[in-house]
């Protein structure tokens, strides 16, 4: 059995056991949103503990697309909760989290091959700030912004009627997936091709952002949010914790991202020149080129 093979295996147990010891709390607290909370963040504290043991802080990257589902099916289950706007919003998550979590196999290497930036930050502190960065700023910010994220989900499966308009949030969220499915199979495809280039990927959705699946990602937390706002409009206010995740990108990941690709790529000034950061819009002339022409 491959390493990439079996350190999914071990991703699973370990998986299956943060959400066993998720359960405890979750079954013992009425509140479904305390109950929610209770679940998901002793299941972070598990697969912490785990990432400090085999040092290897990606056993938690699968949580983010893994986590939401099995919160919601969790919910659905304690508190009876079978009516329309479940078992869409369910189906719906599902099919995010399943690509998602596809996506993050077929760049998976095995335990032990740690992400860039994890690396970056185990290599840059000593052991005791490390594992506060990796606590706080690696395990359980990603959990409470998810978290939020769902809080639009729990308030809408409450709901007793079903409103057609909620359609447009499915939309929205189905629309993400596909431009997220787009950009990975892209990128995937451009790296294979140009291996060791250093080159830019500026093919498909690449041409027109620079990070389209990072806007796929923010465009699919709105249209839940959408998809929530639409069916209680009353209470809209309490859905917004989901903009934790679209500050999470824009202050945290693109800028990140956009440093280490300007490191990395011998092209990327000529890129970021022409190239939307991040809605998908058309590339800029290249005015240095045409001045060269001319």
């Amino acid at each position: 059995m491959k390493a990439k093979q079996k350190g999914a295996l071990a991703d699973a147990a370990l998986y299956a056991a943060a959400f066993a010891a998720g359960a405890v709390p979750f079954t013992a607290i009425e509140n479904m949103f305390l109950s929610v909370a209770a679940f998901t963040a002793t299941a972070t504290i598990v697969v912490f503990i785990a990432s400090c043991a085999l040092r290897d802080v990606s056993v938690y990257d699968p949580y983010w697309s893994v986590a939401p589902p099995v919160m919601l099916l969790a919910a659905m289950i304690k508190y009876r909760l079978y009516n329309a706007d479940s078992f869409v919003l369910l189906a719906v998550i599902t099919v995010w989290a399943v690509r998602l979590t596809a996506n993050w196999y077929v760049t998976y290497k095995g335990i032990g091959h740690e992400d860039w930036r994890y690396a970056q930050y185990r290599e840059k502190y000593g052991p005791f700030v490390f594992h506060l960065i990796s606590f706080f700023g690696l395990h359980f910010i990603p959990t409470a912004v998810v978290y939020g994220g769902m809080t639009c989900a729990l308030f809408s499966i409450q709901n007793k009627e079903f409103s057609p308009l909620s359609l447009i949030g499915v939309a929205v969220m189905l629309a993400s997936v596909y431009l997220e499915l787009v950009s990975d199979i892209s990128i995937h495809r451009f790296l294979r091709e140009h291996a060791g280039e250093r080159r830019c990927c500026d093919i498909s959705v690449w041409k027109y952002s620079r990070h389209p699946n990072y806007l796929g990602e923010m465009s699919f937390w709105t249209g839940l949010y959408i998809y929530f706002v639409v069916s209680l409009p009353g209470i809209w206010y309490k859905g917004l914790a989901f903009l934790s995740i679209i500050a999470l990108f824009l202050i945290v990941s693109i800028p990140m991202m956009e440093r280490h690709n300007a490191a990395r790529r011998v092209d990327y000034e000529q890129y970021k020149a022409k190239t939307s950061m991040l809605l998908l819009l058309p590339p800029k002339k290249d005015e240095t080129a045409e001045a060269r022409i001319a």
